[in-house]
């Protein structure tokens, strides 16, 4: 009986804390990564469609940063500010190996895109670009550091899409995430480029839908000044909780308001949910919360940040608050243990009965072996279930 009814106790221990936001850690994979030499050998067994954008990918490199950058054709390129950060030109790679080097393309649009050119002074690209509605059969392709070289990741499914006119929401799928693969493509079954990859978890992807890149491509070649200082701040936010991560203690509060400074200057959602993880593993509940809910301001649909916040949230047992971005969640990840967990405990810690049922025919679902002990947890919490 302990063991059953200690399994949905409060959570109070600060190793499972820890234990779930480092599987939701974004730092590893869309920000550092020292640059390996790439293996210039492709082969690939998918359809034809898919293996063609291996030539539409290329590395490229910023300082000791290694990521991957989109062709778009006429010398143009799309990667992430969060790779070129504060440089005006990065290299990328040719066919040979060899890099050469490409101008970044300022504008001041707050999404996680930037252009590239390998013309100092080029003329704009006009284009227009629609995100597919086909979002089946999702594959990323990207620089896999593991390979050295661009790769197909393996399929992956839509989680769910951003709503319109956010600038900053992203298409969340379960493609595998590895350094390198930020600013590389997130395509469909029919070979369409669906949005470019920007950030992942161990658990998630999350990638800028394409159509967001007109938005772009009309702000480019402006606010230099503007896009030097947000870029600053992107890479003085990303070091700062580097920092912060490796602490022993709690930071000081000089060290918390630089970063609070730095990190809502760059004014990026994956930058929030890294200092709302980061913050949340010294038990900094209040500080977590913060950077977690402008995340999730940013983009409402967001499986990492409003994971990370319904964790949060648990710890401050602010269990009402909770419900809501559970209730939230379970829209549309439904089959996550971890969601269900909360979910249950959630329920019962706030009394509230409707949600309770809601989540224990959920978990009867997609996790049966655990219906039994849940059932006899709520039981114990309400007269009747």
């Amino acid at each position: 009986m302990e063991k059953r009814t200690s399994f949905y106790t409060h959570l109070n221990q600060r190793n499972f804390f820890l234990k779930h936001y480092k599987k939701l850690l974004t730092i590893v994979t869309p920000f550092v990564i020292s640059f390996l030499s790439p293996t210039l050998v492709n082969s690939c067994s998918k359809d034809l469609v898919i293996c063609n954008w291996i030539d539409k990918v290329f590395i490229v490199r910023a300082g000791d940063l290694t990521a991957s950058a989109i062709s778009l054709g006429n010398d143009f390129y799309v990667t992430n500010k969060h790779v070129v950060e504060d440089n005006l030109s990065i290299q990328i790679m040719k066919s040979d190996g060899s890099f050469v080097a490409a101008y970044v393309l300022p504008n001041g649009h707050e999404s996680d895109l930037v252009l590239l050119s390998l013309n100092e002074s080029p003329e704009i690209l006009i284009k227009n670009f629609t995100t597919p509605s086909n979002m089946d059969d999702l594959h990323s392709v990207a620089y896999g550091v593991g390979r050295g070289k661009v790769r197909i990741f393996p399929r992956g499914d839509l989680i769910s899409f951003p709503p319109e006119n956010m600038k900053q929401a992203r298409i969340h799928s379960t493609i595998r995430n590895l350094p390198g693969i930020s600013g590389g493509a997130l395509i469909n079954s029919s070979g369409d480029l669906v949005g470019v990859l920007a950030a992942g978890s161990g658990l998630y992807n999350e990638s800028v839908p394409v159509h967001i890149l007109n938005e772009v491509i009309a702000e480019s070649l402006v606010s230099e000044k503007k896009f030097l200082d947000r870029g600053k701040a992107f890479k003085l936010c990303t070091q700062l909780l580097l920092d912060v991560d490796k602490l022993d203690q709690q930071p000081s509060a000089v060290l918390l308001s630089k970063v609070k400074y730095n990190c809502d200057k760059a004014n990026n959602k994956t930058l929030f949910d890294m200092a709302g993880q980061v913050f949340g593993t010294f038990g900094l509940l209040a500080h977590s919360i913060t950077f977690l809910e402008k995340s999730v301001k940013l983009d409402p649909n967001s499986p990492t940040s409003l994971l990370s916040l319904a964790i949060a949230l648990q710890f401050q047992r602010s269990y009402e608050r909770q419900v809501k971005v559970l209730d939230h969640l379970l829209t549309f990840l439904q089959d996550d243990p971890l969601v269900l967990r909360m979910s249950i405990q959630a329920a019962a810690f706030s009394k509230n009965k409707s949600f309770a049922k809601k989540s224990l025919k959920l978990l009867q679902k997609n996790n049966p072996n655990a219906y039994p002990q849940a059932f006899e947890f709520l039981e114990n919490h309400f007269e009747s279930m």
